[in-house]
């Protein structure tokens, strides 16, 4: 490929990917090694996950493990108060918010 010829979008792609890939070409380089960095590590991990290989480390600490009473689309953050980190996870109930802290 020459410096004027433009890579093209891999006609294989979903509309969805397509759209998303169209939107990162004009990002500057280093932006998109970024992303081309993060893309291989989560394709690599998606590979590892879809054929079975579990991580041997349980780890009770998981925060897509919600506790009963949240839901599974709640925002979850890390706090540390007092030298002790919680989960925090937060959703919304109709005009309410809701939070709920658990030690990690």
């Amino acid at each position: 490929m020459t410096a004027d010829e433009r890579p093209t979008v891999p006609p294989e792609l979903d509309p969805a990917s397509r759209e998303a890939v169209r939107e990162l070409a004009d990002r500057e380089p280093a932006t998109l090694r970024s992303a081309s960095d993060y893309l291989e590590a989560l394709a690599a991990w998606k590979a590892q996950r879809d054929e079975g290989v579990e991580d041997t480390e349980a780890d009770d600490s998981d925060p897509d493990a919600y506790p009963d009473g949240v839901p599974e689309h709640a925002t979850v953050s890390v706090t540390e108060i007092g030298g002790v980190e919680y989960y925090y996870y937060q959703w919304r109930e109709g005009d309410e918010i809701r939070s709920e802290t658990v030690e990690r």
